[in-house]
């Protein structure tokens, strides 16, 4: 049980870190998209684990210091994959560089989540169970919005509302009412690249 439940998590945060990564110079409300992510951050974080802001302000810390690393293997990563449907796409693939490519490509995955699990560890270790559990319900909401604003929900005519996560008064809402958004593999860079 515990385990499916780091699984998940895992999960989510490389799905929120690919929705993340996957347009670093895209714009939203006139600032920086991470900018604006990271004002949301750590403006609903407090309130929703129920912790104080020394506790955020940790949190935040652990993710600062971790997303130059995974910054620098998603990319590894892209590359990766676009030598690879460069390699496979010729009239006859050299396949003692398919072969090396692969074994790179899994020994970064690999880093990918091994970077993950530290960061992870270090996160759990600040937060009690139950605060683990909002956490990871936290994820979710984030995730389900910039999946909305990624979608154009955050235009004007669309639905939803950009920088407002969880339900009414910007609480994470009753358990039964949350959505669980499903992951999309094209957007978790360590078991799918995005094409």
């Amino acid at each position: 049980m515990r385990r499916s439940i780091f699984l998940l998590f895992l999960g989510l945060t490389l799905a929120g870190a690919s929705l993340a990564w996957g347009q670093p110079e895209r714009r939203f409300g006139g600032g920086d998209f991470q900018d604006r992510f990271q004002e949301i951050k750590r403006s609903q974080l407090g309130p929703a684990l129920g912790v104080n802001q020394q506790t955020v302000d940790r949190l935040l810390a652990i993710d600062a210091r971790y997303k130059p690393l995974r910054r620098q293997l998603v990319t590894g990563m892209k590359s990766d994959m676009q030598r690879l449907q460069q390699l496979i796409s010729q009239p006859s693939p050299p396949e003692r560089e398919i072969k090396s490519l692969l074994a790179d490509m899994k020994r970064k995955r690999l880093e990918m989540l091994n970077l993950q699990q530290r960061k992870d560890d270090e996160e759990t270790a600040l937060l009690t169970p139950m605060q683990q559990a909002r956490y990871l319900m936290y994820l979710m909401s984030l995730i389900r919005e910039a999946r909305s604003i990624k979608s154009g929900a955050g235009k004007p005519g669309g639905q939803g509302q950009p920088g407002v996560v969880g339900g009414p008064g910007g609480g994470m809402g009753t358990p039964g009412g949350m959505a669980v958004p499903t992951l999309r593999p094209s957007e978790i860079p360590v078991s799918r690249p995005p094409q």
